[in-house]
């Protein structure tokens, strides 16, 4: 029986975060208030660094670090959600972001490093690639949340970024990126100073190499299984 658990939750371990991530994306607008969203990111994170560390079972040396950088966002976090110096909040608002971001670049690393790995095309595998995309997304999107919590003119908004609530501006900041990592460019959203319009560049271009990569794993994959 534990076997059978095993074996079903080593085939679609990454299709249930995906499917995790995106239920992420979608509730955190509806979510009132700046302290939920951010625990049910913090929340998001654990599982992701469980699913990944299972999938990498030779990341034993890692397996401290990187639980250490969890729990280094979940204090930024902690200091930014529990602030009692107003005028030190955009320092503690900066901690909480940038802490987050190399746990969601090791992450997504670590995804890519199973698909690598893998030497049979699997559903599992092509959904890791989709959750490692999903958490590039995210990544870009604490970087420019930091932006705008120093300079609310970081980006042209259809809205007020200094008065819009802490919970729809990451949303907000999500789906730019998310764009902007796939390239399309609706342009509703647009990076106002050198620095945005910088990281936004920088961010189209990994997106367009992610894909490259993805593509050309996924093709050495296939070739690689035996034909009848």
């Amino acid at each position: 029986m534990s076997r059978s658990i095993e074996r079903a939750f080593a085939e679609w371990r990454f299709l249930s975060l995906t499917l995790l991530i995106c239920a992420y994306l979608l509730a955190a607008p509806l979510i009132v208030g700046k302290w939920p969203v951010q625990m049910l990111l913090e929340g998001l994170l654990l599982v992701t660094v469980l699913v990944t560390l299972s999938a990498n079972p030779g990341w034993q040396k890692l397996r401290r670090a990187l639980v250490a950088l969890w729990l280094m966002s979940v204090a930024g976090t902690l200091l930014s959600v529990f602030s009692v110096r107003p005028d030190w909040k955009p320092w503690y608002r900066t901690i909480e972001l940038l802490t987050t971001v190399p746990v969601l670049a090791v992450l997504a690393a670590g995804m890519l490093a199973f698909v690598r790995r893998a030497r049979r095309l699997t559903l599992d595998s092509i959904f890791a690639t989709v959750a490692a995309y999903l958490l590039l997304a995210l990544l870009f999107a604490q970087i420019y949340l930091c932006l705008l919590t120093w300079n609310p003119a970081s980006f042209t908004l259809p809205f007020d970024a200094a008065s819009r609530p802490a919970h729809l501006l990451q949303s907000d900041m999500s789906y730019f990126s998310l764009v902007t990592l796939a390239t399309v460019g609706y342009g509703d959203v647009l990076p106002a100073t050198h620095l945005a319009r910088m990281l936004a560049m920088f961010q189209a271009v990994i997106g367009v190499f992610d894909l490259a990569v993805v593509v050309a794993m996924f093709v050495g994959a296939y070739a690689s299984q035996p034909r009848e």
